[in-house]
């Protein structure tokens, strides 16, 4: 199919979710570059519910600390204002989507536990590269895949279609859906206009798997692309066997790393690997 009359048919839907006033308020300190305490504590303190699932990730094994947090405005002085506001912005996209139907193939746990690596990935990658924002790199992998979350959600069918047929011919879903031309990279280009996204993060979207096609932001879209490439390396251990995308040298130096780089930041990833999946426990159940 065109990807062009694709294109145009996603474009056309009139069913795409609206961000709830949380995400649409943490959206905007992301677009306004604008992250203060104050911001943080009266965005979280609007949600009682989201109030008391922050806490409860501020007084787990996640963070470790050793005496009980009690307020948002203690949470946010001992972890950070930006760290603060990235789990705000998973545990509310979490919420959101957790009580929807989605696709029957559809491994929700396992789609958040990608997502919150690879953006913890991401943040790794590019605090070792000062051309880089770290919390910037960890929004913009965190939401990476954030079209095949739609797509679950408004094209159970189609998708439910795509992994199956993945899963029987044991390749990456990415392959299925260029073959059909129903791209989740497109559905992101479309949820990134609708939600008001950064241009960056939106470019990240679309360009995650082809980081040299991306017009303005092929770097960070490299990022994001090598850290998903850590993931699934990662992965093999929890999902057994998966298909990697190779990594060419070109998208590697637009990362800023090289081949020996690539097999040190595994090893670092490993360590990240059991605090994203206490971390997930924590959202998802």
């Amino acid at each position: 199919m065109n990807p062009d009359f694709i294109a145009q048919k996603i474009n056309k839907l009139d069913f795409f979710p609206v961000p709830n006033s949380v995400i649409i308020a943490l959206l905007k300190t992301i677009v306004e570059k604008k992250c203060t305490y104050e911001d943080i504590g009266s965005i979280v303190e609007l949600d009682a519910s989201l109030s008391f699932q922050i806490l409860k990730i501020a007084n787990s094994a996640y963070f470790g600390f050793k005496n009980e947090i009690r307020t948002i405005e203690r949470a946010i002085m001992l972890i950070g204002t930006e760290e603060v506001r990235n789990l705000t912005l998973a545990l509310s996209l979490v919420n959101q989507f957790k009580k929807i139907k989605l696709a029957k193939n559809f491994d929700f746990k396992r789609f958040w536990f990608h997502s919150l690596l690879c953006a913890s990935c991401a943040k790794m990658i590019a605090s070792q590269n000062p051309i880089f924002e770290n919390d910037t790199l960890y929004v913009m992998g965190l939401l990476h895949d954030l079209g095949r979350l739609i797509m679950a959600q408004v094209m159970p069918d189609q998708l439910n279609i795509i992994l199956l047929k993945a899963q029987n011919n044991k390749v990456h879903p990415w392959k299925i859906e260029k073959e059909s031309g129903l791209l989740h990279t497109e559905i992101g280009k479309a949820i990134a206009k609708r939600w008001s996204l950064t241009k960056e993060t939106a470019e990240v979207l679309v360009y995650h798997h082809n980081p040299t096609q991306s017009p303005r932001f092929c770097r960070e879209c490299a990022v994001v692309k090598v850290a998903s490439s850590i993931c699934k390396q990662l992965e093999i251990d929890i999902y057994g066997e998966v298909e990697i995308e190779p990594l060419s040298s070109k998208v590697l130096a637009l990362a800023g790393i090289t081949y020996n780089d690539f097999d040190e930041l595994i090893e670092q990833a490993k360590q990240l690997k059991d605090e994203v999946s206490i971390l997930t426990e924590i959202l998802v159940n």
